[in-house]
């Protein structure tokens, strides 16, 4: 038996820059001087941003999967963390590390992306909630990780109240890995996880 676990199982290679995405279209549509210009060019681009969000959602809750079992599994014989990046930031990279930019980001643009959604398509868009659940759980995590500049152990992480008493029958390492193989991070947004 492995004497280390994995910080991260793969998925960290399927989740997508929302930021950047996001704040590129919204360039391309302040440039733009007629409303019509602004209407045909974010109906080209909201389908790709909700694409965009579902892949960010589905990593969030993917990294709050991983660390329940992985936290669980080793409860009694805490093992090393293997491949975490944020334990080997220099004290600058540390200084400049804001590990909430992109989470809070993503809370921040729901609201816009609705309206913007009805505004410019005409259509309604409204954010599930158990996405926002999702977000939140995720952004607690990371508070409460202080980012993982210091998570050596699986007993270092810390999880969330809504987790800590939770059962699941999931086989997290199974939907893990076949979301990994197949490349498709929102399948995990399918799974009944989160109560």
């Amino acid at each position: 038996m492995s004497e280390k676990v994995k910080f991260d199982p793969g998925i960290g290679e399927l989740v997508l820059d929302f930021n950047e995405y996001v704040n590129n279209v919204y360039s391309k549509l302040m440039s733009l001087k007629t409303i019509r210009q602004k209407m045909t060019l974010f109906k080209i681009y909201s389908p790709k941003i909700e694409k965009y969000i579902k892949n960010n959602i589905a990593f969030y809750l993917g990294c709050l999967m991983w660390a329940y079992y992985i936290f669980n599994e080793n409860i009694n014989t805490p093992k090393e963390l293997e491949g975490n990046y944020f334990l080997h930031l220099t004290p600058q990279e540390l200084e400049n590390y804001d590990y909430l930019i992109q989470v809070n980001f993503m809370e921040n643009y729901f609201e816009n992306f609705e309206r913007d959604t009805q505004y410019y398509c005409g259509k309604s868009f409204i954010i599930p909630e158990k996405w926002k659940q999702t977000v939140n759980l995720y952004s607690e995590f990371l508070k409460l990780n202080e980012g993982f500049v210091k998570t050596k152990m699986t007993s270092d992480i810390k999880l969330p109240e809504m987790l800590k008493n939770m059962k699941t029958e999931l086989d997290i390492p199974e939907l893990i890995n076949k979301v990994i193989q197949e490349k498709e991070l929102e399948t995990l947004l399918e799974a009944d996880f989160l109560p």
